[in-house]
């Protein structure tokens, strides 16, 4: 039997949006809660980037979806090999 794999732990710093905000059109981990449509998000984890005046907005929705979500924290993504 091999020797088991060592698994190199990730930690990352996790920011309230109302104390900080991400670098302005660079795409960073969220966690965001909000309905569109039928579908309802709850802790939903996602991409997403920020934009001053007009918010943010989240992968795999459009803006109006977007502009109906709260998010409620954002990590960077550099940690897990994105962007820098």
């Amino acid at each position: 039997m091999g020797k088991a794999a060592k698994k190199r732990q990730v930690i990352v710093t996790w920011y309230k949006p109302k104390k900080k905000l991400p670098p302005t059109d660079q795409y960073v981990v969220i966690t965001y809660s909000g309905k569109a449509g039928n579908r309802s998000y709850v802790n939903a984890l996602g991409t997403g980037a920020y934009y001053p005046g007009e918010g943010w907005f989240i992968d795999e929705l459009d803006e109006i979806e977007s502009d109906c979500m709260t998010v409620h924290a954002w990590c960077d993504l550099e940690p897990y090999g994105g962007e820098k």
